[in-house]
């Protein structure tokens, strides 16, 4: 599916997975969770060089040279770590940025041990976000599973998964990527506003602007 949807889908996934907790806290933090499950579920993608993700970690450089790019990241990091003794997750995503730079597309990273690794290494750096980055990745799976050509869950057994069978085939651009990206960004403005509007609420009452 286009970018664009998975950013829809996953702020969705962002709004759900606040609705489910029940304590959205503030709206900083509300708008912190969608905001991160939408980058959850752009990350599959950042082993292509045109993906909306690197359109805007690269938005200056050529498609040719992105890979290179985020492969030189990848390894300042991981040399910076060993230099510098900062802290592991560094070392992690710097391990991360380098080894998905070259590999083909939808392999490793749609998997669920890519997933796995991503959310591990959120937890390493901020732990309350951990089930929004998951989420929002998961996300993006489950969506690229209802396209033709699937996705590789149990990566590195290259088999892919779709729905072909249950008669589910959307294709990339087409009318049905278009009317899931809408429908979910209706979903999450609505489930936002509605969230904002109950935090709103609450800090009213806290501080006794409905008391008689």
């Amino acid at each position: 599916m286009e970018g664009k949807t998975h950013v829809a889908i996953g702020m969705a996934t962002g709004v759900a997975l606040a609705c489910g907790a029940g304590d959205t806290g503030d709206v900083a933090a509300l708008s912190l969770t969608v905001v991160t499950a939408a980058v959850g579920s752009l990350l599959p993608d950042i082993d292509e060089d045109g993906s909306l993700i690197n359109n805007f970690i690269f938005p200056s450089l050529k498609r040719n040279y992105r890979s290179f790019a985020l492969a030189a990241i990848g390894a300042v990091m991981v040399l910076f770590y060993f230099l510098k003794g900062l802290p592991a997750w560094v070392l992690w995503l710097g391990i991360y940025a380098a080894g998905v730079a070259y590999i083909p597309h939808r392999t490793a990273t749609h998997s669920l041990l890519a997933c796995a690794y991503v959310g591990w290494v959120t937890y390493t750096i901020a732990p309350a976000y951990t089930w929004a980055v998951v989420l929002g990745y998961l996300s993006h799976l489950i969506a690229d599973t209802m396209t033709s050509a699937g996705v590789p869950y149990l990566w590195p057994y290259k088999k892919k998964f779709n729905l072909k069978g249950f008669g589910i085939k959307v294709k990339t651009g087409g009318a049905g990527d278009q009317l899931i990206g809408t429908v979910a960004i209706i979903v999450a403005a609505l489930g936002f506003v509605y969230l904002v509007g109950q935090i709103l609420y609450d800090e009213a009452v806290t501080a006794g602007w409905f008391s008689s």
